[in-house]
């Protein structure tokens, strides 16, 4: 995410789910053939994936979807929390932000919980250090089944023409401060 450019098209692809180069280099009011660099560069180092294209007047339309929403792995994040803090803070921010932004959005448009395809848990569990590692694995693991769900629907989508619906998938986990000890 060196460049300001792929870092917003990559924002704008996981945000809507499917978009072409077109239609972020419209929303960007950007250059499409530079869009279509950062868009390639994405699919290149696997951010991105190609899902569907089209014939538009003698071209191709190519639509992409993100791959993961992982910033960076466990062992880039302790390089750049030690490195840089301020920018990992940042980081961690802007992703609880967009969990926000999307509880937000779904709440004002009378969505979430209205329906019975609604599921939300929050848990303060007490671990050891070996409970932290399984639950950053069951996290882990989490992460990768809504890939695969999602490349799944996205190619039932294509072949069956099956309607979309959008969908906001989070899993955060971290520890908490201690807990002051109520004494009687």
């Amino acid at each position: 995410m060196s460049h300001p450019l792929r870092a917003e098209a990559f924002r704008l692809i996981r945000e809507s789910g499917t978009l072409s180069p077109r239609e972020i280099a419209q929303e960007l009011e950007a250059d499409l053939k530079d869009v279509s660099y950062h868009v390639r560069k994405l699919s290149e180092f696997d951010c991105v994936e190609e899902v569907s294209n089209r014939q538009v007047r003698g071209a191709v339309e190519h639509f992409y979807r993100a791959t993961e929403q992982a910033m960076v792995d466990t062992e880039e994040w302790a390089e750049l929390a030690e490195a840089e803090p301020q920018m990992a803070e940042a980081l961690t921010d802007e992703i609880m932000q967009g969990v926000v932004d999307d509880y937000t959005a779904s709440r004002r448009a009378a969505v979430v919980g209205l329906d019975e395809e609604f599921w939300m848990v929050r848990t303060l569990p007490l671990l050891d250090p070996e409970g932290v590692r399984e639950a950053l694995e069951a996290s882990e693991e989490y992460e990768a089944a809504m890939t695969e769900i999602a490349a799944r629907s996205a190619k039932r989508r294509l072949e069956e023409g099956t309607e979309e619906v959008p969908v906001s998938a989070s899993i955060v986990l971290f520890k908490m401060p201690k807990r002051r000890q109520r004494h009687l």
